[in-house]
């Protein structure tokens, strides 16, 4: 029951911030337009996921292709915001990069059909990496700006929550199933409190956007 109501939240945190991106699209930079797609496809997907799950009792292998999408335009969004990143287009390097590490993983290790943890895994740690160092060229580059009014500052800051709180729990995840059994439920419950908070976050930053700061201002 409870994990079924906190699915409902999830969801309805989703649609949420899809209605705040969609909402604001038309003033969004390049960069933020990127991550309301981003979160428009995962609402999409996470609709896919639960039809899925009631009509064919498995949604494995769409949430499998779903994160290559995911950390593609991840990738996409930190190369329109990193300044070096956009002079060498680093940042669809790495998507190419991961996205074929993810699917020699789906071909090799997992397959369609089980949790591709081990790619999720890489994701967190690519997205926190590319997070921390998009912190460090603000923080160079950007001497005039006021971070707390910076669209992309609270952007950064929502990815780096919560990929730093879940992480760990894909490269653990076999392990973690394995030991708490039939109380894995409360983890993935938790998993999904999180992931509402993250995107409720993002809804807010979209709706207050025209009050952030440009760069350039």
């Amino acid at each position: 029951m409870i994990y079924r109501i906190t699915n409902y939240i999830y969801l309805i945190s989703l649609l949420f911030a899809s209605i705040c991106g969609i909402y604001r699209y038309k003033i969004l930079d390049t960069a933020s337009k990127v991550l309301s797609i981003l979160i428009c496809c995962a609402f999409l997907n996470e609709c896919a996921a639960f039809y899925l799950a009631r009509k064919f009792h498995d949604n494995l292998p769409l949430y499998a292709i779903y994160c290559f999408l995911e950390f593609g335009l991840i990738c996409i969004y930190f190369n329109y915001i990193i300044d070096i990143f956009i002079q060498r287009n680093l940042g669809i390097y790495i998507a190419i990069t991961g996205i074929i590490l993810g699917i020699l993983n789906l071909i090799f290790i997992q397959n369609l059909n089980s949790l591709d943890s081990y790619f999720l895994f890489l994701e967190g740690l690519s997205i926190i990496g590319m997070s921390l160092f998009a912190f460090f060229r603000l923080l160079l580059r950007q001497d005039t700006l006021h971070l707390f009014k910076y669209q992309h500052f609270w952007f950064i800051s929502i990815l780096v929550f919560f990929w730093s709180i879940t992480f760990l729990n894909w490269g653990l995840y076999d392990y973690i199933n394995m030991r708490v059994g039939h109380e894995a439920w409360k983890i993935n419950a938790g998993l999904l409190v999180i992931s509402s908070f993250t995107y409720t976050c993002f809804g807010v930053v979209f709706l207050l956007y025209p009050k952030m700061q440009k760069p350039n201002e």
